[in-house]
């Protein structure tokens, strides 16, 4: 409330010059006590009473002692702070009901009843309180006025309290606007010195800088005192001057926000940076903030960024496989041109293409529905799958096979974003492995009947030289022999002639039939596999000088036909090997049988076999690849396997034949 000013020739004029007083405290910044316990020491010496000053806390909770230099001393203690309610005291009451409250007996009144000993003692009996309000009109507090008899305020008092709470109200408000002005600049000052962008402020009028922050000296390498009073242009900050123009053709207009600028660093190092400007006013000055970030790392990782995705966008388009990226939803954010090759069409919704696309496991037949897909597991469970092989029916109606992969995308707390679908059109080359298992099925079969043509075939020759060339060798030597018999008309050259001969026939003779039981050893077909081994085993001793071990069963039942000759080839083959390549004085036939397999071991103790060599094996390569080869494809004729261990203490030829119900 503003109050008519009071001349000199007023009977108050000792208040005029104590308001001139308070007046002159303001304005020079004396700090709120004294300036509201001299605003006191004028009313107590004009009205004769003691007056005080309470001031309401921010959230208007609390009282708190303002002034009041001649009240007692016990009711200042006992006032000092206490609640802003409607019941504590006549300052409670007067923040509470926005208006003056008096009360002519204290210790009468229910309002000082926590009060009311300190108050006898004091030998206070009456007071009244009036709240001052600020410009928006909240409550700042009370100027309380307090009197040791009952009394009630006249109009005089009245108008000297209005003149007190108006002074109170500027001293107030002028101190709290101060403190927050103290505290705005406080932060504006923190945050323009510690930010982490280069800040400025420069005069409008000419440029010159006025403050720089600690920022500013890092990037741009120039100390304040080689800063301040000298121009953006001066420092050489732009790298081209033709900006200044234009950017205060900007800020003329207005404030200027997000503008990329490039500027030169005292070293002549050339930045990007990211410009704001904005007029501001101090101390009625116009000025500039400048707030500029130094984006050079960010430009280089976009631009590096930028050319890993062209790079990335080129290795996509050059992939023959199909490569689709998915979101959470399955709506496709990224495609390849092969994923349109694949499907006929990229259909980016992902509930539309999981409605109108069809495929079946490629294994079973069985349709794929929606939630089947591997992106569909992938965004839903985060589970990878990887070559699943489907039957598709591309949007264009073409039906293909064709393996599929999913992998989810997680962002950096784990969550699935999306997924990332891998296709390869299989079709060609599932037509070609089909096209191949048949050829081979068809080649096993043929090498099949071949070997079997060949064991025929061997025993048919065998069976001829034994009953044909044999007969004739033995008719031969019994001709000789009669010769012998009748020698005595011969002269000594022509008996040696028939002596050789007889010995041709001779060797010939034991050469064929020793010809015919290797080609085909009639044991194995009169008296089954043990006495074929027996009696190969003791030949092939005596024609190579090899010791060769047996351990054999004593007798077990005979096996089909095909695959005792097929335990003898391998026999054969490896002892031959052993005899050629292994350089062992000994080798060792063993022979197992149980209800369910046939297990059949030769072993040497040679030099054994290099790794090279035994990696050639399979394939026919080296040496003895070709037998080797040859047994493994006999025995694989009959569901059996094939396997050499070898090491520098010697090899072991293993063969395994099956003998239960269900071998194949």
């Amino acid at each position: 409330m503003t109050q008519p000013p009071i001349t000199d020739s007023d009977p108050s004029g000792t208040l005029l010059r104590g308001e001139r007083h308070v007046l002159e405290l303001i304005a020079t910044g004396a700090c709120l006590p004294d300036v509201l316990a001299a605003l006191c020491r004028v009313i107590d010496e004009e009205s004769g009473l003691m007056s005080s000053v309470y001031l309401l806390d921010r959230d208007a909770r609390q009282m708190r002692w303002g002034a009041g230099p001649n009240v007692p001393e016990a009711w200042h203690e006992a006032t000092r702070v206490f609640a802003a309610t409607p019941t504590a005291g006549t300052c409670g009451a007067a923040v509470s009901r926005r208006e003056p409250v008096a009360v002519a007996d204290i210790a009468a009144s229910p309002l000082f009843a926590q009060w009311r000993d300190v108050a006898r003692a004091s030998h206070l009996v009456s007071t009244w309180s009036t709240p001052f309000f600020s410009k928006d009109g909240y409550v700042l507090g009370t100027f309380a006025m307090l009197s040791r008899e009952a009394v009630r305020p006249d109009a005089a008092q009245r108008s000297l309290v209005d003149h007190a709470t108006h002074l109170a109200s500027i001293a107030v408000e002028r101190q709290q606007t101060d403190k927050e002005l103290r505290e705005s600049e406080r932060r504006f000052s923190s945050a323009f010195y510690a930010s982490p962008s280069c800040m400025t402020i420069s005069r409008f009028s000419d440029g010159r800088f006025l403050y720089v922050n600690d920022r500013f000296v890092d990037v741009f390498g120039y100390s304040r005192a080689e800063t301040i009073g000298r121009t953006a242009l001066g420092l050489g900050l732009y790298d081209d001057p033709a900006q200044r123009p234009q950017l205060m053709d900007l800020l003329e207009k207005g404030s200027i926000r997000d503008v990329e600028v490039k500027a030169r660093t005292k070293a002549g190092q050339i930045i990007d940076a990211l410009l704001w400007m904005e007029r501001i006013q101090i101390l009625d000055e116009e000025c500039i903030l400048a707030v500029t970030c130094d984006i050079t790392a960010r430009k280089r990782t976009e631009e590096e960024f930028t050319r890993s995705e062209h790079l990335l966008r080129l290795v996509l388009d050059a992939l023959p496989v199909s490569v689709v990226v998915v979101d959470v939803n399955g709506d496709i954010i990224l495609s390849n041109p092969a994923a349109r090759q694949i499907w006929g069409q990229i259909i980016r919704d992902g509930r539309d293409r999981y409605a109108r696309a069809r495929a079946w496991w490629h294994d079973t037949g069985k349709e794929l529905q929606p939630a089947d897909w591997g992106s569909v597991r992938a965004v839903r469970d985060g589970e990878t799958t990887v070559n699943e092989s489907i039957d598709i029916e591309a949007f264009d109606g073409v039906r293909k096979i064709v393996r599929t992969s999913a992998v989810p995308i997680r962002d950096t707390d784990g969550r699935v974003t999306g997924a990332v679908i891998v296709n390869e059109d299989i079709s060609a080359r599932a037509t070609a492995e089909r096209e191949r298992n048949d050829a081979l099925t068809q080649l096993h079969t043929l090498t099949g009947r071949l070997m079997r043509a060949q064991d025929d075939e061997r025993r048919r020759i065998a069976q001829l030289l034994h009953e044909t060339t044999a007969q004739d060798l033995a008719a031969l030597k019994m001709h000789l022999a009669r010769l012998v018999r009748t020698e005595v008309g011969l002269s000594s050259a022509d008996r040696a002639a028939l002596a050789e001969s007889v010995e041709l026939a001779e060797r010939s003779m034991s050469g064929i039939r020793t010809l015919s039981y290797l080609l085909h050893p009639p044991f194995l077909d009169e008296a089954g596999l043990l006495s074929a081994l027996r009696w190969y085993a003791a030949g092939f001793a005596k024609r190579s000088g090899i010791k060769v071990d047996l351990d054999l069963p004593s007798t077990f039942e005979r096996l089909p036909q095909d695959v005792e000759t097929t335990l003898f080839r391998v026999v054969q083959e490896a002892l031959i090997n052993i005899h050629h390549h292994a350089d062992s004085p000994t080798a060792l036939i063993r022979l197992r049988v149980d209800a369910h397999r046939l297990l059949l071991e030769i072993a040497d103790r040679g030099r054994g076999m290099p790794s090279t060599t035994i990696a050639q094996l399979p394939a026919g390569g080296g040496a003895l690849g070709v037998g080797v080869a040859g047994m493994r494809e006999r025995l694989q004729q009959i569901g059996g396997t094939f396997d050499i261990e070898s090491s520098g203490e010697g090899t072991t030829v293993r063969a395994e034949v099956p003998l239960s119900r269900d071998a194949p």
